[in-house]
């Protein structure tokens, strides 16, 4: 059961979705369900004109966290994002899961990406980056004691990629979304969507996962590195970027496979390394 959940397009969902509407007293769009394929997540509009996140854990395996991350960002200032406005959780003993259906403002500008990965520059207007550095701005001078990216994983990545030598400590932290790439940034009218990871990271971390996702289209990527030049530059920018850089040539060396960063993530990092070193 727990493969399939993994997709629910793929899972007959008729008394899942009885159960939000009762909960919730909305009526779903069911026929405009958008799924995730990858985390067990799926969304749909409703007759209120809002919009329904529906999520699973394993009972016994939820991260009270990510769990709660829509409604604790409720307290965060000048960032665009979808207003929540309820929720409602319960246990599924037949699937051995809790179910949790998050209402929240509809988005009528969607995602920039489907998938997260990104091939052409999106065209964004000025005044989106320009709204978007202000958000990001807004956002990291928010005070939380949630933890996007710690200072433990952190270093445990980059020593076991590149070895021990390095001194990752970060002295320098704010807040952050702690996921931000295209498919959780909206457009033309800017939305950040997605709120489970959001918490303390390194000064530069929101920054260095948007510079990750542009690589693949250099002009885009040249962009945030302009953009946000200020906390890139910074040694947490820099071990946020190594961070990244690490996760690729990870998944590489398990695999065996390169992914189409693979080498230029790797010259990054050798680049990184020296200024860090």
């Amino acid at each position: 059961m727990q493969a399939t959940l993994d997709d629910l397009s793929t899972v007959q969902l008729d008394d899942v979705l009885d159960g939000i509407e009762r909960r919730l007293g909305r009526q779903l769009k069911r026929q405009d369900g958008h799924f995730s394929k990858f985390n067990g997540t799926a969304g749909f509009r409703t007759d209120e004109g809002t919009w329904v996140r529906l999520a699973w854990r394993r009972t016994g395996e939820i991260d009270a966290q990510a769990w709660t991350g829509f409604e604790a960002a409720a307290a965060i200032a000048g960032v665009p994002r979808p207003e929540w406005s309820a929720a409602a959780v319960w246990t599924d003993e037949a699937r051995g899961v809790v179910w949790r259906a998050d209402e929240m403002m509809l988005v009528e500008n969607g995602a920039l990406s489907a998938t997260g990965d990104i091939t052409a520059d999106p065209g964004l207007p000025e005044h989106w980056w320009t709204d978007l550095r202000t958000a990001l701005t807004n956002l990291a001078e928010h005070s939380t004691d949630r933890v996007s990216m710690g200072q433990t994983h952190l270093s445990r990545r980059i020593h076991e990629v590149y070895g021990a030598d390095i001194d990752t400590t970060i002295t320098d932290w704010a807040c952050a979304h702690g996921d931000l790439g295209y498919a959780n940034l909206c457009g033309p009218r800017l939305s950040l969507i997605d709120w489970e990871s959001w918490g303390m990271g390194p000064v530069g971390w929101d920054a260095a996962c948007l510079w990750s996702a542009s690589l693949t289209v250099p002009a885009l990527a040249e962009r945030v590195q302009s953009l946000f030049a200020d906390v890139l530059s910074t040694r947490s920018g820099r071990l946020s970027r190594l961070l990244l850089c690490a996760n690729v040539e990870r998944a590489y060396r398990r695999t065996g496979k390169k992914a189409p960063l693979t080498e230029s993530m790797a010259a990054i990092a050798e680049s990184l390394l020296r200024e860090l070193r």
